[in-house]
């Protein structure tokens, strides 16, 4: 099990989330979810994410353009002021459902060898209100799940879409002691060799 700490909200907290190429948002367990794990037996602690504790969070509704892009179209039954919900089945079964929260995500920046500066780029991902399966059990509970997909509601699509990254990404696993390095945008040094994903 890979997962990578990302900061979300400002001011920004902390959360443990799974990385997933396999499926597209990203998504974290909120405030006042049902199901949601609250101890992990990975041995970190887990934090619900609350829209109305961040200054930056914003609802996403279903008449705007991130809601219907992700849609393929209107959802029937659209009024203003209804939020844009989301529900993800995955492969064991499990399942994800809440809605959609606009929020600035914190980034650590590459500037040059072995320097870093952080930058923030502002992205739309899933606030959990309901668990199930695996994803409620305390086994290997995290805060959530960080998709990689290509679809445009992805993380890396977003930052990408709005010039802050290059779409593409590297990870480095180290599968002896666990760990690794996880590298989002553009790897500029050392010189990597490029995989491109085969569509289907």
């Amino acid at each position: 099990l890979y997962f990578a700490k990302i900061g979300l909200g400002n001011p920004s907290k902390d959360y443990y989330v799974q990385v997933d190429t396999g499926s597209d948002i990203l998504w974290v367990n909120c405030a006042g979810c049902d199901k949601c794990p609250t101890k992990s037996d990975l041995g970190l602690g887990l934090t619900l994410y609350d829209p109305k504790k961040s200054s930056t969070s914003s609802l996403v509704y279903c008449d705007q353009d991130f809601c219907t892009s992700t849609y393929d179209g209107p959802l029937p039954g659209c009024k203003p002021n209804l939020q844009c919900q989301y529900n993800v089945v995955y492969g064991d079964g499990s399942s994800t459902a809440g809605y959609f929260v606009k929020d600035d995500m914190k980034l650590e920046q590459v500037t040059g060898n072995l320097q870093s500066r952080s930058t923030n780029g502002t992205v739309v991902f899933g606030c959990g209100a309901r668990q199930s399966g695996e994803l409620g059990s305390s086994s290997e509970a995290l805060d959530g799940i960080l998709g990689f997909g290509q679809a445009n509601s992805s993380i890396i699509s977003q930052l990408a879409a709005s010039g802050k990254v290059k779409k593409s990404f590297a990870h480095c696993l180290d599968n002896i002691e666990g760990g690794g390095i996880f590298a989002i945008g553009e790897v500029v040094s050392p010189k990597v060799k490029r995989t491109p994903l085969v569509q289907n």
